[in-house]
């Protein structure tokens, strides 16, 4: 690689770097603490990573049976736990050369197909659910490095007739399966190209058998040592089926939703890459307007404003999903629409609720997509300009995002901070999960257990967060005698990705609600510090 395509690879890189740096101080987050768990044992006891138990639901339970993560990532993590410590900064630093890798592997992918892959390329890592999730340690990160390297190995494999590029390729999207079960959206996307390219079916069995050899060989091994790896991967989606948040009308409207809100180009592209005929756009705002009937709310009320955002949000995505999957044009399209078909089927079906993390799949072959029609249909200059003014747009939004993001996780990790420094010498309890169980756990508190009688083993003297804002809390289950101090986190930015009260962001799980950030002043959370009475 020389010239302008090596120049448009350290840009990507560099921009890539530069931003991971914003987020090294952010403190451990949502579901950061479920993956750092087995990774802290990881470092004590390496042959068994799992063997331990752990409370994240309300029960202390042995971590094997609430594990769903495949091992890889969680290594990678023991790995950089060791080196750093555990502190925040170093951990993340850790991981900025995965993002480095994965922002690479998308300059190179997009640059098969695209003209001009720099601005595509930009947009898509300065988007929202790239950039929040990958700035992260979820197995996303790993996974989508190994991923997407391995789709871009099949490509030029089948482009040059590549041999040792296809078996990199098989090995690649395994070890990303590895990381991230999800990623298993990788192998029919590689399958269904290598048969429309006309590769025989022998050498596709092959492909798919070196693909799915890693995860297979976990699941004997699991199977002759904890036998619940799968197991509780199935049980996670056999439990949540029954929840309110995985019936199917709100899945869907969450699914589009959050399609839409994931990156600007999804929402606006659609309008100027395909051309449509009038009945068709009706179609498409009717079936938006239906879907966000109050009929199908989980909500007892849902604001105006989120019915309205939900509707704009999934027409964009219609359009978006319907231009690229009827586009059936050429070499791309062979990549792009297993690609979308593959997430969508695993994001709809395989995993308990919609996830801003997941969504991130879809990102890729709809924005390249797009991409390529606006280079058939528009002039140079004209196509920069929409370029400039889409990437200026998924950085506001990705910033103001972040912003509020950071200060909610920077909230958890304070107070915790504030109530030892308030309690010297008291029992701590914590009554929440996620970042706030992990930074109170770090100064000494315990974890409220039902095995154990959960607000039974409270004594006098003892003192409680009860959070607003978390999964799976525990309040009480009989009046108690106690100082109830409550201390409200607000922020002026009027964006919220996770909603406990009136609003319908569900960034992280579209549980708390069907889009990906609301638009509203609601308290970022609310914490009860609960003293009992001597």
């Amino acid at each position: 690689m020389t010239g302008r395509p090596r120049r448009e690879l350290l840009i990507v890189v560099g921009f890539i770097a530069a931003s991971s740096l914003f987020f090294l101080d952010k403190p451990f987050h949502m579901d950061e603490p479920l993956f750092l768990a087995p990774a802290r044992h990881i470092v004590v006891d390496p042959l068994h990573p799992f063997d331990f138990e752990f409370n994240w639901y309300g029960r202390s339970v042995p971590m094997a049976s609430i594990n769903n993560t495949p091992p890889l990532m969680l290594y990678a993590l023991a790995a950089a736990w060791k080196l750093t410590a555990g502190r925040e900064w170093a951990m993340r630093l850790m991981f900025v050369p995965a993002n480095a890798l994965d922002a690479a592997a998308l300059y190179l992918l997009a640059g098969l197909f695209l003209s001009e892959p720099l601005w595509p390329v930009l947009i898509l890592i300065a988007s929202p659910a790239y950039l929040i999730n990958m700035n992260l340690l979820y197995p996303e990160t790993l996974a989508l490095a190994l991923g997407f390297l391995g789709l871009y190995a099949l490509v030029r494999a089948e482009k040059e007739n590549r041999r040792e590029f296809l078996w990199a390729s098989a090995a690649l999207c395994g070890a990303a399966v590895f990381a991230k079960y999800g990623a298993v959206f990788l192998v029919p996307t590689a399958i269904f190209y290598l048969w429309r390219r006309g590769a025989p079916l022998k050498r596709i069995a092959g492909y798919a058998a070196v693909a799915l050899l890693p995860i297979a060989g976990y699941a004997a091994y699991d199977r002759l040592t904890y036998r619940s790896a799968l197991g509780s991967a199935w049980g996670a989606l056999s439990q949540s089926a029954d929840m309110p948040y995985s019936r199917w009308s709100h899945k869907l409207r969450s699914m589009l939703a959050f399609t839409g809100g994931a990156s600007p180009a999804a929402a606006v592209w659609p309008a100027l890459a395909f051309s449509r005929e009038r009945r068709t756009i009706v179609v498409l705002a009717a079936c938006s307007c239906i879907l966000f009937l109050p009929y199908f709310d989980l909500a007892p009320l849902v604001r105006p404003l989120d019915r309205a955002t939900g509707v704009v949000l999934a027409f964009g995505a219609l359009c978006a999903l319907t231009g690229v999957l009827t586009l059936r044009r050429g070499r791309a399209w062979d990549l792009w629409a297993p690609w979308i078909v593959s997430v969508l089927f695993v994001q709809a079906f395989l995993y308990w609720s919609v996830l801003a993390r997941l969504i991130l799949f879809l990102l890729p072959p709809l924005i390249f997509a797009m991409a390529g029609e606006l280079e058939r249909r528009l002039k140079p200059g004209d196509l920069r300009r929409i370029y400039a003014l889409t990437f200026s747009g998924a950085l506001a939004l990705s910033a103001a995002l972040s912003f509020v993001d950071a200060r909610y996780a920077g909230a958890q990790r304070d107070l915790a901070a504030r109530v030892a420094a308030r309690y010297p010498g008291r029992r701590l309890w914590c009554a929440g999960h996620w970042g706030l169980q992990y930074y109170l756990e770090r100064a000494g508190a315990s974890e409220l257990d039902l095995n154990k009688g959960g607000w039974d083993e409270v004594r006098p003297g003892d003192v409680v967060v009860v959070p607003a804002a978390n999964s799976n809390i525990l309040r009480p289950n009989r009046k108690l005698l106690a100082d109830v101090e409550r201390i409200t986190v607000d922020c002026p930015l009027p964006l919220r990705l996770l909603s406990a009260y009136t609003g319908e962001g569900g960034f992280y799980s579209s549980a708390t609600g069907f889009l990906p950030f609301s638009i509203s002043r609601e308290p970022l959370d609310e914490f009860d510090v609960v003293e009992i009475a001597p």
